[in-house]
């Protein structure tokens, strides 16, 4: 692990359960289920890998839930949640891996890590809430958030862009890709550009909208129409009601 680092983050995001302004959303019955269901395939990964893993959940009735369904110590890996006690022991070894965290449990998220920095483990953060915008949280929390979050490493992602039929990816120590819907070959992905830093926000706004619009006559990409403008700044306007909300 990079001095400097307190560990990574993976996020394997599906459009039903993920949204572009809000972040994770797990608003129908069996949403957080099909969430725990991915975090259950990447641990099982990790083990076949050869790697000892604890998995911790955002709450101990999750972690209870889970254990029964799983059969507990039969699924392979350790499950616990962030309120147990000694949840990082002396004698810990093996990977420690969040699975989605959320923003009330930030500050025992960020005392596992700091103890699991010290012992030398892993440490992954799958699929984070932290950054949501479905809770409303103090200044002084994210400024702490963005702080720990900060000090961690993308080391996979996949985002989808259900707006445009597109995806952000990354795959560490690779660069981030955009992908949009080949409409010449539906169901077929076309690489539209590499970026040192994650696309968001207006910059990403930009490059869709340039990469969707139409050739112009001299080859250059078409200006865009009233209704594009429109919806610029419509997208401005929820980007700024978010920033209000988290």
């Amino acid at each position: 692990m990079k001095r400097g680092v307190a560990g990574s983050v993976v996020e394997l995001l599906i459009p039903e359960l993920w949204d572009p302004l809000s972040g994770n959303v797990m608003s129908d019955s069996g949403d957080q289920l099909k969430v725990w269901e991915i975090s259950r395939e990447f641990m099982e990964q990790l083990v076949q890998n050869g790697s000892k893993v604890r998995a911790v959940f955002p709450d101990a009735g999750s972690a209870a839930m889970l254990k029964a369904r799983w059969g507990g110590s039969e699924c392979g890996f350790d499950i616990a949640s962030v309120d147990d006690r000694n949840l990082v022991g002396n004698d810990f070894d093996g990977v420690l891996v969040f699975a989605a965290p959320d923003p009330m449990s930030l500050e025992k998220v960020q005392r596992a890590t700091g103890r699991a920095n010290e012992l030398g483990c892993p440490v992954v953060l799958l699929n984070p809430r932290l950054a949501s915008g479905d809770a409303g949280v103090g200044l002084n929390v994210r400024r702490m958030r963005d702080n720990f979050l900060g000090k961690m490493t993308v080391t996979y992602s996949l985002r989808p862009l259900p707006w445009c039929n597109g995806s952000v990816f990354k795959a560490y120590p690779g660069q981030w890709k955009l992908f949009l819907e080949d409409t010449e070959e539906p169901g077929r992905f076309r690489l539209i550009d590499e970026f040192t830093q994650r696309p968001a926000g207006e910059e990403l706004d930009e490059i869709v909208e340039t990469a969707l619009r139409p050739l112009g006559k001299d080859g250059e990409a078409a200006e865009k129409t009233a209704a594009e403008k429109v919806m610029s700044v419509m997208k401005d306007m929820q980007r700024f009601m978010k920033s209000l909300s988290s």
